[in-house]
């Protein structure tokens, strides 16, 4: 795992003019949005393991935003959310959860 500050503060510079950029823009409006795919990312490379550890392949896990806890926990396959696939009549090794939940 990486490091990270646990309070991470960001200003922005107050009136800097940039006379080149589109909108008075200062680049720095697509950093922070390009981030928060990185979440996504860990997320989905820490299922990926857990998914490994249970013996359910290395297969690529298509994983789609939002990461909700409860999306998470379908994917990390634990009993219970094992049950509940297989009440769906559902296959728990090769179910996607997807859906707005």
């Amino acid at each position: 795992l990486f490091r990270s500050p646990r309070d991470f503060r960001v200003e922005l510079l107050d009136r800097a003019d940039n006379e080149f950029a589109v909108h008075s823009s200062k680049a720095v409006g697509e950093p922070p949005f390009f981030l928060g795919a990185a979440v996504l990312f860990a997320i989905n490379k820490a299922v990926q393991a857990r998914r490994e550890d249970l013996g359910a392949g290395d297969a690529y896990l298509p994983m789609r935003a939002p990461a909700t806890p409860e999306r998470v926990r379908m994917h990390c396959r634990d009993a219970i959310a094992d049950d509940a696939v297989r009440a769906l009549g559902r296959d728990p090794a090769t179910w996607q959860a997807n859906g707005s939940y």
